[in-house]
């Protein structure tokens, strides 16, 4: 049974700023759901805390159920609020990762957060965004935001205001305008065990910057599908997700020229990078391509978050040249 019944919005881009602002917390408040940009990518926003809003996320992006939430936090004061496990490697982390794209998820150990965010799940992924626009929001609706990608379930996420238009039209009321993303691809998410942490998707943090703080492990969920049964242990863990409506072909090549050779005929990205991946994806859909090749980073440092994004594009579709 649906929560709620679904509109026909006329959609509203506004610009990020006082007004946008008052705008954006006024309807929040009033349980509607708002795309907002982050450092990451914009992000499509409810209330946290009200079930009848995270319903109308879901609904919206067409979002499948046992997909779990981020919520987005104000502060650590705030994330202290939501009924968590805080543990002492989360409060060194976040003092020098927050606010910025690190995602941590914590233990439940109150109801303050509905089991609809975590998809019935004991743990709830939280952060502090690093966008003043976002963190001028969440502070002026004064409860903490679950805010997935502002996009269609599994298409590119949306990194500029014209992509969320382009998804959401008609299924949201506004769009706050804070022009290109920063980062360009969604936050670092790990799990915290004792003094250990595990990668559940990379990032702009990445594993070696994390390792100078605790011992770290990165997920097999990071290079293949999750097929643990139940709920994904992170958003973007299963489930088709970062793909264009054309055909993506990850590839694998020791030179240029053989990943030329092996993307003949078709379009190519052969230096993809975190800002840009996902609308070069979308400008490709626009061009009509049917096929994209991409050729693969090495699968460490920074690249390991780009290694991660292209083959579930792909679809685990990997060509070796």
């Amino acid at each position: 049974m649906k929560m709620y019944e679904t509109r026909n919005y006329d959609t509203l881009i506004k610009p990020a700023g006082i007004d946008g602002t008052v705008e954006a917390a006024r309807l929040l408040k009033s349980g509607e759901v708002v795309a907002i940009p982050t450092e990451t990518v914009y992000g499509l926003a409810g209330n946290a805390l009200d079930p009848k809003a995270i319903a109308k996320i879901f609904a919206a992006k067409g979002r499948p159920r046992d997909n779990p939430l981020i919520v987005h936090a104000a502060d650590m004061e705030a994330v202290r609020g939501l009924g968590l496990e805080v543990s002492p490697l989360a409060v060194r982390l976040a003092a020098d990762f927050w606010a910025g794209p690190l995602t941590m998820v914590m233990k439940k150990v109150g109801d303050t957060v509905p089991g609809e965010v975590s998809c019935g799940l004991g743990t709830v992924a939280v952060r502090v965004p690093g966008c003043p626009a976002a963190l001028d929001i969440i502070k002026a609706c004064g409860f903490p935001l679950a805010a997935p990608s502002a996009n269609v379930s599994g298409a590119p996420s949306p990194t500029k205001a014209e992509h969320v238009y382009a998804d959401l039209k008609g299924r949201i009321p506004l769009i706050i305008d804070g022009g290109e993303c920063e980062v360009g691809l969604e936050s670092t998410v790990i799990a915290l065990e004792g003094d250990k942490a595990r990668i559940l998707r990379p990032g702009a943090v990445t594993a070696e910057r994390l390792r100078e703080y605790c011992e770290v492990v990165i997920d097999e969920v990071v290079y293949k599908d999750f097929t643990g049964g139940g709920s994904a242990p992170s958003p973007g863990a299963a489930h088709r997700h970062y793909s264009p409506k054309a055909r993506v072909i990850a590839v694998t090549a020791d030179s240029d020229e053989a990943f030329k050779a092996v993307a003949a005929g078709g379009c190519a990205i052969a230096d993809p990078e975190a800002r840009t991946l996902f609308a070069k994806l979308r400008e490709f859909d626009e061009q009509g391509a049917k096929r994209v090749y991409i050729k693969l980073p090495e699968p460490n440092g920074a690249g390991l978050a780009l290694y991660n994004r292209i083959i579930r594009a792909a679809g685990f579709n990997v060509v070796k040249a």
